[in-house]
């Protein structure tokens, strides 16, 4: 009987201290989990293309008209998006199989351009209103305003088919404006009927069928 007592005692002391054992033993740490903040890809913009000018936009200077200047290559004048290159004419309906350039559809009414064997602008005119200068002169001026917009204007001269001009000179780029009378009947109130701009060479103001 004793001995029996001694062997419960011992196991209760036994389970005691097994169970001291495990409340004093700190519970494992939570496992922390740490998180990488993911960074945006950054928004793509895309920047349309520019709007084009409207024929009424186009300023006229010596030399130029809008973006489009004399002695541009054919490769430089298209790009500044006026002007179709390499255009296909219908049998019959020009002195050229394929111009060289031609302006677009926008401003085809109101200009022409000229261009020589190697494709380069030689001369752009303006037929009818639209592109005018800075100072406002446009086809439809007078020859009085003209003077008034540009003091340094060359004196009237015979010019094209019983017409007369008169010329600005910026270095070597020229603007000239057609009159359609003639030089000694030439008045303050005659109106500008071509203006035409080249590099170089005086304009001839005159256009004929090629």
């Amino acid at each position: 009987m004793k001995r029996t007592l001694a062997i419960v005692v011992v196991l209760l002391s036994l389970t005691a201290a097994c169970g001291d054992k495990n409340d004093d033993t700190p519970a494992d740490p939570p496992t922390a989990t740490t998180t990488t903040p993911t960074t945006p890809a950054p928004a793509t913009t895309t920047t349309p293309p520019p709007t084009p000018p409207t024929v009424d936009q186009l300023v006229v200077a010596p030399g130029q008209v809008g973006a489009a200047q004399a002695g541009m290559t054919q490769a430089q004048a298209v790009s500044t998006g006026l002007f179709e290159g390499d255009v296909p004419v219908p049998d019959g309906e020009g002195c050229q199989a394929v111009i060289p350039l031609q302006w677009k559809k926008a401003y085809f009414s109101s200009l022409d351009v000229a261009t020589d064997e190697t494709k380069k602008i030689t001369s752009i005119g303006v037929t009818k209103g639209g592109p005018r200068t800075a100072e406002g002169i446009g086809v439809g001026s007078t020859l009085a305003q003209v003077r008034a917009a540009y003091p340094s204007l060359s004196a009237v001269k015979v010019a094209g088919f019983d017409q007369s001009g008169a010329y600005l000179a910026v270095g070597n780029r020229w603007l000239g404006f057609l009159f359609n009378e003639k030089a000694v009947a030439i008045k303050n109130s005659s109106k500008v009927s071509f203006m035409e701009v080249t590099l170089g060479d005086k304009p001839g103001l005159m256009r004929d069928g090629c």
